[in-house]
């Protein structure tokens, strides 16, 4: 069993996180969604930023096709502080790829979901580089209605199961919502 780590890491490494070529994350229309409007109520697009710290659970040995995996850690986000995230991803070790869903809970009990879809690649020995768009899908209180899109880049260490990634990009709620944050 020992003998298929070596091959079982960078495998899963390069499949953890989400990867391939850095999308662009634009507003739809950045004139018009960042303009202020006359109806203060009106969603805008805002700057988001964060970070996340992961950890995940390890395939079986052998690996299978696809994998379930499950990332539980914490978050730092613009317009939502310390916020705690759980997601599900599916890793397909064959195309090298993963698609799943995030679910970002603020220390007010605000809920942020999201979906993500990308591709990864060898970042060093243990390690995987990816890069993933990120598309958020609505919630909970401020963020009921919400929509807009992330790129997040980090690196999965699959010798310590653990996930540091960034996250940048645009975001839309109603200006009530906001609550002056």
């Amino acid at each position: 069993m020992r003998a298929l780590v070596p091959f079982a890491v960078p495998l899963l490494l390069t499949l953890v996180g989400c990867a391939g070529g850095a999308p662009s994350v634009t507003p739809p229309d950045a004139r018009a969604s960042l303009s202020v409007s006359a109806d203060a109520q009106a969603p805008r697009a805002l700057p988001i930023k964060g970070h996340c710290e992961l950890t995940f659970n390890p395939p079986p040995l052998p690996l299978p096709p696809v994998h379930r995996q499950i990332d539980t850690g914490t978050c730092w986000f613009s317009h939502l502080g310390k916020t705690a995230l759980e997601g599900v991803q599916d890793i397909n070790f064959a195309a090298g790829t993963q698609s799943g869903t995030r679910t970002f809970t603020a220390a007010n009990g605000d809920v942020l979901r999201a979906t993500h879809a990308g591709t990864s690649g060898p970042g060093g020995p243990g390690l995987v580089r990816f890069v993933t768009t990120i598309t958020i899908v609505g919630g909970t209180g401020r963020f009921a209605n919400a929509t807009g899109q992330m790129t997040g880049e980090g690196t999965a260490n699959l010798i310590t199961r653990t996930t540091s990634v960034t996250n940048e990009g645009w975001i839309t709620y109603a200006a009530s919502d906001r609550s002056g944050r």
